[in-house]
């Protein structure tokens, strides 16, 4: 399935976008991966949904003006895209920092959000200060990566990462300026929003989390907390999958999820 790469403009950021696909609108956010690299549960959606993936700022080829500095300027920005799709509601699905982003914009405003899927999330503190909830990847090995976000850390090569043989020269550098731009919003305190787990009360429209059974990067256990603190919203558990569940198990991910979203 060939994507249409192009630039979409919203309050003024240029932020790269793919599109594929026909029929209701579906927005995919993801963290620091490649655009260049599409998961095959995109590709899935994409048969069944008009879907578009938006780069977060400072991602890929999206810019990351001055002003755009604190996550709650993400979460506006990302609910200004969905308005500029008019479209009227779009069923947004995130993953990892891009769920985070996507409960961000849920808690503000649902004006423009029919459905709110969660794929292996973070952005929330579930455990005592000392206790950590969130796998710090970017501190470890590509192995270590590996056996904390795969199932089968062997697939793991699929997934391009800073230190892995062959990655370097420009596409070095952009999944380093990716990685610092997510860092920008998401360092202090590490992967989460103080504030984001007592506002999830707000979100009131249909929600569902979708979770790598083998995920120890965000445990099972933290997505039952995450999907605790949203009214209504359901859980799926991904079995054969960690982190990435969009890659190791595309079919029965995309299944899953369009059992929701057409539900």
């Amino acid at each position: 399935m060939t994507w249409v790469s192009e630039t979409m403009e919203v309050d003024g950021v240029q932020l790269g976008v793919r599109r594929q696909g026909e029929g209701n609108p579906l927005v995919i956010l993801y963290g620091d991966q490649l655009d260049t690299q599409v998961p095959p549960f995109d590709d899935a959606m994409a048969g069944r949904f008009r879907t578009v993936v938006p780069s977060l700022p400072g991602v890929n080829r999206s810019e990351l003006p001055d002003w755009v500095d604190t996550m709650e300027d993400v979460a506006f920005l990302g609910l200004d895209l969905l308005e500029g799709l008019d479209a009227g509601p779009v069923d947004v699905i995130g993953h990892g920092f891009g769920g985070w982003v996507a409960a961000e914009m849920a808690v503000r405003s649902q004006q423009h959000i029919r459905r709110l899927a969660l794929i292996d999330s973070v952005g929330i503190k579930v455990s005592a200060p000392t206790v950590r909830d969130v796998q710090d990847v970017y501190v470890y090995t590509g192995a270590e990566v590996a056996e904390l976000a795969w199932h089968d850390p062997a697939a793991a090569k699929v997934l391009r990462w800073p230190g892995m043989e062959g990655v370097e020269g420009e596409e070095l550098l952009t999944l380093l300026r990716n990685r610092q731009s997510v860092l920008k919003f998401a360092w202090r305190p590490f992967m989460y929003n103080p504030k984001l787990l007592r506002r999830l009360a707000r979100v009131r429209v249909p929600a569902h989390l979708f979770w790598g059974e083998s995920d120890r990067v965000v445990t099972p256990d933290y997505g039952r907390a995450l999907q605790q603190a949203i009214p209504g919203a359901g859980f799926t558990a991904i079995p054969g999958a960690g982190h990435y569940p969009q890659w190791e198990q595309p079919k029965a991910l995309a299944r899953a999820v369009m059992e929701f979203l057409e539900g």
